[in-house]
């Protein structure tokens, strides 16, 4: 049994803690009337002088009717703020890292009556936090994945880079692989505009009409030209003809539906001719010499644009494997139980029960990443956040050549940014999560695994159905590794 004594307002209040398992233990608070009498008297005085009561002048009503309407309300409002303030401050001062919130044990609290002179004693159940023994040592193996590229990929990539950097041309009519500019003018099945109906530009690319009729037709137009359709028909479907002319939602729902395409203009790119002038001009100041260097650089790019996903693999198994290796008890019925009294979730036995197992896994991830984040100091300033603000949700320029007076707006927009709280423990946390995979990267031996594309995309897919959180995600990213020490 352990004790503590907490001085309030020059009185004394006793708490006690008792252990009950591992990671489990009870507190108990006593209240004795000398803790509160005094402030509630001060309040039921000011009650007396403000209330405001028929038959009495203001500020004479007698004492006992006032402690008679508001004495167990406010005395219950005293304690409610004992208990809470108290039993914060016992958990600071004795350095207890608990899981989820102190429950009360109602088993163990006696009803309270709130009468005058009144002792009462509350007893509040705890979990706490494991203590996690774990070493980052390249004794620990995580697959990176390297996709296979094979001759396929390289040559799409060739031939998307063959028409980015292609001649473009304005031919009398459209081919396969061409792109017409249309103005799409709402009409009457006669063709004729309606005086208020929708007008909207939109580019159809031939290859990309999936039905051949429309196809022809739209091969068939010449410059000026105007075809009167029924999107619906002409598509295929009312999704697709809103998506082709670039339609608010919802307008192609009348299959009777009528437009009329005006041919503004035929665009057709001819492709960049393989050679020593477009390989300086897709890679300037590195020329590749002949093609088959050429395919190399593009392989290159091409093995490097999986990065960013294989870096998501890498944590995802990263943690899987820490998680995996790594002995972390919990006091599993307190966190069902805590599961079970939260009031914004209100989920049922079974529920949790059906639940825990996820919960658990993320719950011990979350202890094993607050141990990482604090003993290899990770932390993510303020400056850090505005900065992930400005330069990927924001794209902008380097402060050193921007205007002044964008900068200003640039800064503001930031600020407004800031605000939202929701918002910036989203940027903290992909922010941990980037130092964390640095350190995985460091400290752990990465076995690379050379997979095919197809291979790497259902790992992918899988990796987004991955996540176990909540509840409260997991009491919000463990207030976010205890507020970033």
């Amino acid at each position: 049994m352990q004790h503590l004594e907490v001085t309030i307002d020059n009185l004394l209040m006793k708490i006690t803690r008792e252990s009950t398992g591992e990671l489990t233990a009870t507190i108990r608070m006593d209240i004795e009337p000398a803790d509160y009498q005094e402030v509630v008297s001060k309040k039921l005085k000011d009650y007396q002088r403000k209330a405001n009561i028929p038959g009495f002048r203001p500020g004479k009503v007698p004492s006992g009717m006032i402690r008679k309407m508001y004495g167990k309300a406010v005395m219950a409002d005293e304690i409610n703020t004992l208990l809470s303030d108290n039993l914060s401050s016992f958990l600071v001062d004795e350095k207890l890292d608990i899981l989820g919130n102190p429950l009360p044990n109602r088993e163990k609290i006696p009803q309270a009556k709130f009468e005058d002179g009144e002792s009462f004693t509350f007893y509040f159940d705890i979990g706490l936090t494991p203590e996690i023994h774990l070493s980052l040592n390249s004794n620990i193996e995580v697959p990176a994945y390297l996709v296979r590229i094979e001759e396929e990929m390289v040559d799409r990539y060739v031939d998307d880079l063959r028409m980015r950097h292609g001649s473009y041309s304005h031919p009398e009519t459209a081919g396969s692989g061409d792109m017409i500019a249309v103005t799409a003018t709402e009409t009457d099945p006669a063709g004729i505009p309606l005086e208020k109906g929708l007008v909207k530009n939109a580019f159809l690319y031939i290859d990309k009409i999936t039905e051949e009729k429309a196809r022809n037709q739209l091969m068939d137009l010449r410059k000026d030209q105007h075809l009167v359709i029924r999107p619906v028909d002409f598509f295929g479907s009312a999704g697709e003809a809103t998506a082709q002319l670039n339609l608010p939602a919802g307008t192609c729902e009348n299959p009777e539906l009528t437009f009329s395409l005006k041919c503004d203009e035929i665009t057709h790119n001819d492709p960049a001719e393989l050679g020593p002038q477009f390989f300086t001009k897709v890679y300037p100041g590195e020329a590749p010499a002949t093609l088959e260097d050429f395919r190399d650089r593009v392989r290159k790019d091409a093995a490097s644009s999986f990065s960013t996903e294989a870096d998501k693999l890498l944590y995802r198994d990263s943690t899987q494997i820490l998680t995996e290796k790594t002995d972390v008890p919990l006091p599993d019925p307190f966190l069902k139980r805590w599961m079970l009294e939260q009031e914004e979730n209100k989920l049922t036995e079974e529920e949790i029960e059906n639940q825990y197992p996820s919960f658990a896994r993320s719950m011990r991830w979350q202890l094993i990443e607050n141990k990482l984040v604090k003993e290899y100091q990770l932390k993510v300033g303020e400056e850090e956040i505005r900065n992930y603000i400005r330069t990927r949700l924001l794209h902008q320029v380097s402060s050193e050549f921007a205007d002044p007076e964008m900068a200003k707006k640039y800064e503001s927009i930031v600020d407004a940014f800031m605000q939202n709280k929701e918002q910036t423990n989203k940027i903290y946390d992909q922010l941990i999560e980037a130092k964390l995979l640095n350190l995985f990267k460091e400290k752990l031996t990465l076995n690379p695994v050379e997979i095919s594309y197809g291979e790497f995309l259902n790992l992918v897919s899988g990796h987004d159905h991955h996540h176990d959180h909540s509840p409260d995600e997991v009491d919000q990213k463990q207030e976010r590794i205890n507020n970033n020490p």
